[in-house]
């Protein structure tokens, strides 16, 4: 693998890039999402725990994803080069440490599910649950478990070296950060249609592009927007996050109004 250059690229530089990969994607995952928002409405308030709790199952899997995409890079230390990889954990621990209200030069801030809990108790008028049900009939928490090991099986995958793997996995971190970008406008749009303000999503929505900038920049220390394993990987999470926001739109059709 080679070294990265000595300049690092320029904000414009890393935006080419970023549109080069945006490119590479069908696109699905927005129309799922969208589409999701757009029935959210046909959703009974009574059953907004019930919601709340599944997709936030998948949601705060997230940070377990960000560490198991973190390990796979550092997994590199024996062959890849020091300054490709110390540059790309920079980029792949910031929006990770923000997930627990660290950001580089601004106090410590609440944690994103803090922040999550305070929405869901603003909604539903009940406090968020100290642990999710070991064992439940929920739909909704059995499809944030599903897509959580689906996203998170997919991160492991054995079939891969190291340096494929992280290769792999700063493709897939990608698509998380650039595509949550749209996915929170859309929810932030959704639920405030619905009179729900909250403070959880505006966080999103402030540092999402910020850190599809640090996921973009993390993917060119590394290796390249053009690698194959870097677009399956971004591919795949596309895919993935379309499957979860289907499956979430099915579960508001099957639920009985009120």
């Amino acid at each position: 693998m080679t070294a990265i250059n000595a300049l690092a690229p320029t904000a414009d530089e890393l935006d080419l890039e970023q549109g080069r990969l945006f490119e590479k994607l069908p696109g699905r995952s927005d129309t799922s999402i969208a589409r999701f928002c757009d029935e959210l409405h046909k959703l009974p308030r009574s059953s907004y725990a019930e919601a709340l709790l599944g997709m936030g199952h998948l949601y705060e899997a997230f940070d377990l994803m960000f560490a198991i995409i973190a390990s796979s890079v550092q997994a590199t230390h024996d062959v890849s080069p020091y300054d490709a990889r110390y540059v790309t954990m920079q980029n792949v621990l910031q929006p990770f440490a923000s997930e627990y209200g660290i950001e580089p030069g601004r106090p410590l801030q609440n944690t994103h599910r803090k922040l999550y809990a305070e929405f869901y108790e603003s909604a539903t008028g009940e406090p968020w649950p100290a642990l999710y049900p070991a064992h439940s009939s929920s739909k909704w928490l059995a499809c944030g478990r599903h897509w959580t090991k689906v996203m998170v099986e997919r991160l492991q995958g054995d079939d891969l070296d190291l340096c494929q793997r992280a290769k792999y996995n700063l493709g897939y971190h990608w698509a998380v950060e650039a595509l949550s970008v749209g996915e929170f406008d859309h929810l932030t749009a959704a639920w405030q249609s619905l009179g729900f303000h909250a403070p959880y999503m505006d966080a999103h929505c402030e540092v999402e592009e910020e850190h599809a900038g640090c996921a973009i920049g993390a993917v060119v220390a590394f290796s390249s927007v053009e690698d194959p394993l870097v677009v399956k990987g971004a591919r795949d999470h596309e895919s993935d996050l379309a499957g979860f926001y289907d499956q979430c739109t099915e579960l508001i059709s099957g639920t009985p109004s009120i």
